[in-house]
């Protein structure tokens, strides 16, 4: 058993929900100690070309980042309140940041029991800034993704008007490949004539989330991060959504699954996505063929994976099932979602690898399925032969091409990945 693993948080999740959206600016009500890594991570994920450099950014609040100023509170704080520093750090950001602001409590701020809203409205802000005075404590980080942006469109109002298009829902800069995914997605979407409205959380600036409400449907990617927005849209303005039946669009069957199924609701025809799978099918056979002649593998070689349900179970049964590869360990992380936890279980009852639920990494495994930084550590250590990272936080790796584990080019680079690795 590995021990030292830690998932991000829902103050995680509801800081990078926000900080999916280009035009709003975070505000953490915190310590210094809350700042920093948010700040970091928020720099990274929305791609800015600045570099955070602390003798080249003296603003107040900043602390030489580009992302996140917080009240770095201190003892004094937590006995008198945080009134004062929140005056001042709102009066110095309102006049310059244009978009709106998100002012977040750190947990230990919420303790202190200040009004938000109050400050808020004395400073006029209320059409500007949105208060989360309680985050929310020992939740997952997919919770804090969906909430905060429930609070955001609540904000908003969105108002758009009727357009026969999708939503991309349950997409986040939090998750690993995320602009490569929504490339992927957009375009397997827009060859089969259905054109993507909005994603919001993933790069839609707010203008995009007003008119995200005119859509004519919701399509789900990844269940954990979707589910409060999903329903949000369909109370507040009728929009129905789909959630994959096969989980989220990874590996060829789950993918022709998630299409085929968005396909049928525009009454459109699946035929070029279906043509491509067959297309990459040959090309990966021919690969996987020249490899196993000489080597046996993959076929038989022991996998690992830690993720939510959503993802574990296309992944799982994909391997299992295409490329002959046998789970050791799975383990779902917080947050999963119950309908996929459940067909997870039925179907390794079905092969007779349920003992493998519930334990990680296993005994031997080659490859290792979860985030970069713990599947770096398990390598260094011996653990595995490799690992591909598929969440958060990333093993640090520079990469300049987008990429994706979804859909078509994601199921080639799995592929690809793990002949390497084995190999």
């Amino acid at each position: 058993m590995i021990t030292g693993v830690t998932d991000p948080d829902i103050l995680t999740g509801m800081i990078l929900g926000a900080e999916g959206i280009p035009d709003i600016m975070v505000i953490l009500n915190s310590p210094t100690g809350c700042k920093f890594y948010h700040g970091h991570i928020a720099h990274l994920k929305r791609n800015e070309s600045d570099i955070s450099d602390p003798y080249l950014r003296p603003e107040p609040w900043f602390f030489g980042q580009s992302r996140i100023p917080c009240t770095y509170l201190d003892d004094r704080d937590y006995i008198f309140g945080t009134h004062d520093k929140l005056e001042k750090i709102l009066t110095y950001i309102k006049t310059r940041w244009s978009g709106l602001i998100v002012l977040i409590n750190a947990p230990g701020a919420s303790l202190i029991g200040d009004d938000l809203k109050k400050v808020i409205a004395i400073m006029e802000l209320e059409e500007r800034c949105i208060p989360v005075e309680i985050p929310g404590y020992s939740l997952s980080a997919p919770t804090g993704v969906d909430r905060m942006l429930v609070r955001i469109l609540e904000h908003l109002r969105p108002s758009g008007k009727p357009d026969n298009k999708v939503n991309l829902i349950g997409l986040s800069i939090l998750q690993r490949y995320c602009e490569g995914t929504k490339k992927e997605i957009s375009y397997l979407l827009e060859k089969s004539g259905i054109f993507v409205l909005s994603t919001p959380g993933a790069g839609s600036d707010t203008e995009n989330l007003i008119a995200s409400s005119g859509a004519s449907l919701n399509a789900i990617v990844f269940p954990e991060y979707a589910i409060e927005t999903a329903n949000f849209y369909a109370n507040s303005y009728k929009i129905p959504f789909i959630l994959p039946k096969d989980g989220a669009p990874v590996g060829f069957d789950a993918t022709k699954s998630w299409i085929t199924d968005i396909c049928r609701a525009f009454g459109t025809d699946p035929i070029f996505v279906n043509k491509e799978i067959h297309s990459a099918k040959k090309t990966a056979a021919s690969n996987i063929a020249r490899v196993n002649a000489v080597s046996g593998i993959p076929r038989g070689s022991g996998f690992a994976i830690r993720a939510e349900s959503s993802l574990a179970l296309p992944l799982v049964k994909w391997l299992y099932t295409y490329l002959g590869m046998i789970p050791v360990g799975i383990e779902l992380t917080d947050g999963s979602c119950q309908v996929y936890s459940d067909e997870l279980r039925i179907f390794l009852q079905e092969n007779h690898l349920i003992q493998f639920l519930g334990i990680f990494p296993g005994k031997d495994p080659d490859i290792v399925f979860t985030d970069g930084a713990t599947g770096n550590m398990m390598k260094n250590q011996g653990i595995c032969r490799g690992y591909i990272d598929i969440s958060h936080p990333p093993s640090g790796k520079i990469e300049i091409i987008p990429k994706t584990i979804f859909g078509i080019s994601g199921s080639l680079m799995l592929i690809e990945e793990i002949l390497n690795i084995l190999r």
